[in-house]
């Protein structure tokens, strides 16, 4: 059973039951940070007619429309298991793709939510995510069946101090979002090997430090357009040496309190950025001698992300 833990207050926080609809007004109340991707469009979505095989009416717990895919969304919410949870947003689903029409005047006029034109919007699949305590291997193993990928399942968990602990089943945007982003950042690095043999070398040098790599890579293309760039391969370091200038290269694994991917060390004075990225002057004093470190020069710097190499790069630019 989860657990969460609460350093301020020093104790294990206990989970805690809240009814349906509670679940239904945090969701609502947090949307843009829980679901930033999608379209909010109503809770409580009215259904006229023939939905259930039980009744005649219904109402989608939440309704929402993600702009990628062109699909509406269907959010079922239950407070603990339930095994009725996939029909019911089945049911919902063969609603909306009878009655599509109606369901696209009603967001769009009722609730005056601004979709797509009516011809643009995916009319034959409709997404579902399904939130709930629990969720039994059956219900697992029917999602996994589902073609196109379209069903999602989200557990959650309600502590004390209105903390909610939510775990996705399947479908993790985060997981899909780093793989995207991955695969695009691999094969620009691809695309670079393909085009300068020197980049071997730079392969070979980094090796299983990918991050570390990704963003020397970044580094590295933007200097080079100052002009002709020479490098020295060590075997814990790159002496990358300019018109200008001279930079030493050194590879991290992310690990440690800095948490950085890249040192990099500098003559150019950059302690103007000390309140951006993780910067030290190896001279600490006054008439002080260099304290040891890999490469020549006297700033180290320490890279986290590619993000805080184009902070370092717009600023160092102008002096090469």
């Amino acid at each position: 059973m989860p657990k969460l833990f609460s350093s301020s207050n020093k104790k294990f926080l206990k989970q805690v039951e809240k009814p349906e609809k509670d679940l239904n007004k945090f969701i609502c109340d947090n949307w843009k940070d829980l679901f930033s991707n999608y379209i909010f469009i109503a809770s409580e979505f009215p259904l006229k007619g023939n939905v259930r095989s039980l009744g005649n009416n219904g109402r989608i717990d939440i309704l929402g429309y993600n702009p990628e895919t062109k699909k509406f969304i269907i959010f079922e919410l239950k407070k603990d298991y339930d095994k009725n949870i996939t029909d019911q947003s089945a049911d919902y689903r063969d609603y909306i793709q009878d009655n599509f029409s109606d369901v696209y005047l009603h967001s769009t006029q009722k609730y005056e939510i601004v979709l797509p034109k009516f011809t643009e919007i995916n009319q034959d699949k409709v997404e579902i995510i399904l939130i709930a305590k629990r969720f039994s291997l059956t219900q697992l193993e029917r999602v996994k069946k589902v073609k196109d990928n379209n069903i999602t399942l989200i557990k959650y968990f309600w502590f004390e101090d209105d903390l909610i602990f939510i775990d996705y089943i399947n479908n993790d945007p985060d997981d899909i979002k780093i793989e995207t982003t991955n695969t695009k950042k691999i094969n620009e690095i691809k695309n670079i090997i393909t085009q300068d043999p020197e980049m071997y070398e730079i392969e070979q040098f980094f090796g299983k430090y990918t991050a570390s790599k990704e963003v020397f890579f970044l580094l590295f293309k933007y200097i080079k357009t100052t002009g002709n760039v020479e490098l020295d391969f060590k075997q814990t370091k790159i002496a990358v040496k300019t018109a200008n200038t001279t930079f030493s290269i050194i590879r991290k694994g992310g690990q440690g309190t800095r948490k950085s991917v890249l040192q990099v060390n500098t003559n150019i004075d950059i302690c103007s950025l000390s309140d951006k990225i993780q910067i030290d002057d190896r001279i600490r004093g006054e008439g002080q001698k260099m304290k040891g470190s890999l490469g020549l020069e006297r700033y180290e710097v320490f890279f986290r992300d590619r993000e805080e190499i184009q902070i370092f790069w717009d600023f160092i630019k102008t002096k090469l």
